[in-house]
């Protein structure tokens, strides 16, 4: 039987090439390829299955893919996951786009994928494949997609880590790989304005210092959030050091008020969230105000941090390091989850789900399966698709430290140098913000323990939300605690549910989104 085959592909900005859409950017090698170029290229490595295969297992960037070959659909994601895209396929028809919204058109009934759910409110993203609604699925992160009339075939872009041999390395090599691959980079981004989101933090900090020394100038460094936040301070410092501008956008009740009712804010949560992952609100109005008074334009490149310290390690814990399943679900829970307050029963639901699906590989130790479930759950899902702001307000964005070829140097280093990213920031503190005189506010040395004494967890558990409040911090640096009290007060009738840990704002933006 002949299957009818639809792509339509209105949300992102395509390029096409005969049978070939791409959107995004990629390298092979040096050599960069975007817009008509990528299409042409993917054209010519498109001839059959395995020569488009490995092309794609050799490209370096933030892209996704669809070809259209005799009958057949090649579908295809970078590890990025920047361009999601989503399909339904039943027996008489396959329906794929990178606007879910177009896709459920054709699903009837629409019913919420239950377990889908509950993985949503406790992690902000619907797991694997899955989205909340069912038989609407989305490509995975690095993952490609073989349509045919009678199969489908699926292949993972990811590295094997089960024969990477680990070896230490020097702070020389990292060194050296950084500016090797952040080059590429710059040979992009050299003639346009870069707006760098600027923190306390190391990522953006060295982001700050490579544009530096790549000798680019017409660098903006902002910071936004509450008044007096910790992040300012030690931003304007680094700036400032360097020579850059730095505009601090404040957030207050002035700035939120109404945005709840704002229809372009409700278009906003339905292209970020995607009916798969929790759309963000830290850079929403910090973008709108920048744009709004004409600091930055439809040619700024954004250069978020992200993810450099992840995968150097800073979620990583003594505890992972010969950890038993249990004791990796509980660290997942304590890191990443939004902590809200799922029962025990659909607890060990979710705790099955990832066992039986990342814990499952014999070869890889107890710290790589746990980075396993980060990487492709949380950092690809989550905190990378926390740049469709970006794409949504008109800018594009351009992401170092997700590179793979970073990814892969500390794929490589042992546990011991991964631990809580302590090689990592010592690198940074050596070769890079010491010679650009931005050694200052440095992170001390942790290595406390991950889980809280069963004591403390049990009070947790039982004290009132209303006394939680007085000994979490609720004043956050990102102002989240008034812009989820707005999405609350905003929906009188929904009984929202407290997470176990007052100040997880995030909890309260996923079940606005749900509703």
């Amino acid at each position: 039987m002949v299957l009818k085959k639809s792509i339509i592909l209105k949300k992102y900005a395509w390029h096409k090439s005969e049978s070939v859409a791409v959107v995004g950017f990629c390298w092979n090698g040096t050599q960069f390829y975007e817009g008509s170029s990528f299409a042409d290229y993917i054209f010519r490595k498109s001839k059959t299955h395995d020569i488009f295969l490995e092309t794609l297992k050799l490209l370096n960037g933030q892209f996704s893919v669809i070809v259209e070959k005799q009958g057949e659909i090649w579908v295809a994601t970078s590890h990025t996951w920047s361009f999601p895209i989503f399909y339904h396929q039943s027996e008489e028809e396959l329906v794929l786009s990178d606007n879910p919204d177009i896709v459920l058109e054709k699903i009837n009934p629409k019913n919420i994928d239950s377990q889908s759910k509950k993985y949503f409110l406790m992690f902000g993203v619907t797991p694997q494949n899955r989205t909340l609604i069912q038989d609407l699925i989305q490509i995975k992160p690095a993952e490609v997609l073989m349509f045919s009339d009678s199969s489908l075939q699926s292949f993972s872009l990811l590295e094997n880590k089960n024969n990477v041999s680990l070896k230490a390395g020097t702070e020389e090599e990292l060194h050296d790989t950084i500016l090797i691959l952040f080059k590429r980079y710059y040979d992009i981004i050299k003639d346009k304005q870069v707006l760098l989101p600027l923190t306390s933090g190391y990522d953006s900090r060295l982001l700050a210092c490579l544009l530096k020394q790549f000798g680019h100038k017409n660098v903006l460094c902002s910071t936004w959030g509450r008044k007096g936040n910790v992040e300012v301070a030690t931003a304007q410092k680094v700036a400032q050091s360097l020579g850059y501008k730095h505009i601090f956008v404040e957030y207050n009740s002035k700035l939120i008020s109404g945005f709840s009712k704002n229809e372009k804010f409700i278009n906003y949560f339905n292209y970020a969230g995607h009916l798969s992952s929790m759309p963000f609100l830290q850079d929403y109005f910090a973008i709108d105000y920048l744009i709004e008074n004409k600091v930055i334009d439809a040619e700024t490149i954004v250069l978020p941090g992200h993810s450099g310290d992840y995968f150097a390690g800073s979620h990583l814990t003594e505890e992972t390091e010969n950890a038993k399943n249990s004791g990796l679900f509980s660290r997942i829970l304590e890191k990443c989850s939004c902590s809200y307050p799922l029962s025990r029963h659909f607890l060990k639901e979710i705790e099955t789900h990832i066992n039986d699906r990342f814990f499952i590989e014999e070869l890889l130790a107890p710290w790589q399966k746990f980075e396993k479930w980060d990487f492709q759950e949380r950092q690809s899902k989550l905190i990378s698709n926390s740049n469709q702001v970006y794409l949504f307000k008109g800018l594009n964005f351009m992401m170092p430290l997700f590179d793979k070829e970073f990814i892969s140097f500390f794929d490589k280093i042992p546990f011991s140098q991964k631990l809580n990213a302590d090689f990592y920031n010592s690198t940074l503190e050596n070769k890079f913000f010491a010679p650009q005189n931005v050694l200052f506010d440095l992170k001390g040395k942790q290595h406390a323990k991950s889980n809280f004494p069963m004591l403390k967890k049990l009070i947790l558990k039982l004290t009132p939300h209303l006394f939680k409040k007085f000994y979490y911090p609720m004043n956050d640096a990102i102002f989240y605690n008034e812009i989820t009290s707005e999405l609350i007060l905003e929906m009188e009738k929904y009984k929202f549910r407290h997470p176990s840990k007052p100040h997880a704002f995030n909890s309260y933006l996923i079940q606005w989104y749900l509703y």
